[in-house]
């Protein structure tokens, strides 16, 4: 066993996070040392710090879900630790003109956008160089909670993949910028008129929706527009109430419960 250690971020409690020192060790058949430049942090990370979700009661849990760095040698685990053991599956040569810095947000966010898009909702995924327009070109797609990172890779996804009509909900603030990533339609999900103002932007019920923040409220405005045969996409895990904050005492599910769906029978949900 190796006497070598580096330091890590974990949790080493509920509500108790700390700097400790974990084995350096070796990789494996079929996996990469990643010596960490940077590491981002998802929602479920401060879910196990602040409420001990998904921990099941053992301590310390590295945190940090995505990593960019240097091929090298280290630890198994998490990516807020100084050394990380990946498996080769996971892991690209990034551009020389892309940053490390960049480069940490990726994994998590666009990989769950084109999944979501091209697998749950089954779009046609895009062609590199686009040759033709895809079948569903002109149909409408409903990105909901866009100032989510997750969703504003979809945008630019569906763009990149030639659909015409990429309907985006998100607050005023982040208009202007949703527009420049190829959102065609953008609605205040503020607003009380919400639903009216996409159906109008998509000239009809919408047949497709990724929910990005997927808590009751906004599965229940999607309800509100989607088609009766439409396929709906939740990024896991569902909150209970109207916005995806996990306070302990909030429900969270990754099915959504019979009893909490607002959807017909008809429509298809699809979980991400």
């Amino acid at each position: 066993m190796s006497t070598k250690t580096h330091s890590a971020f974990a949790t080493t409690a509920v509500g108790v996070t700390s700097v400790i020192h974990v084995p350096t060790s070796s990789p494996g058949l079929g996996e990469v040392m990643v010596k960490v430049a940077y590491s981002t942090i998802i929602p479920l990370d401060t879910y196990m710090v602040d409420y001990g979700r998904r921990s099941e009661g053992e301590y310390p849990v590295i945190l940090g879900f995505n990593v960019s760095g240097f091929a090298t040698t280290g630890s198994k685990g998490k990516g807020l630790q100084e050394y990380a053991i990946m498996h080769r599956s996971t892991c690209a040569k990034l551009p020389d003109d892309y940053s490390l810095e960049v480069a940490a947000a990726i994994p998590d966010n666009f990989i769950t956008a084109f999944y979501t898009l091209f697998d749950c909702l089954g779009l046609p995924p895009p062609t590199c160089p686009l040759y033709a327009p895809p079948p569903h070109a002109d149909t409408p797609v409903l990105v909901y909670g866009v100032g989510a990172t997750s969703g504003q890779y979809a945008v630019q996804l569906l763009a990149l993949a030639g659909y015409k009509c990429v309907v985006a909900t998100a607050s005023p603030r982040h208009h202007s910028y949703l527009k420049s990533l190829g959102a065609t339609h953008v609605v205040d999900y503020n607003t009380a008129d919400m639903a009216e103002k996409i159906l109008l932007a998509a000239g009809g019920s919408i047949p497709f929706a990724m929910d990005c923040i997927s808590a009751e409220g906004t599965l229940k405005s999607i309800s509100n527009v989607v088609s009766p045969d439409g396929v709906v996409a939740m990024l896991l895990p569902v909150t209970e109430g109207s916005s995806h904050v996990a306070g302990k005492d909030v429900q969270m599910w990754m099915e959504l419960p019979v009893d909490r769906n607002p959807f017909p029978d008809s429509v298809k949900l699809e979980r991400s």
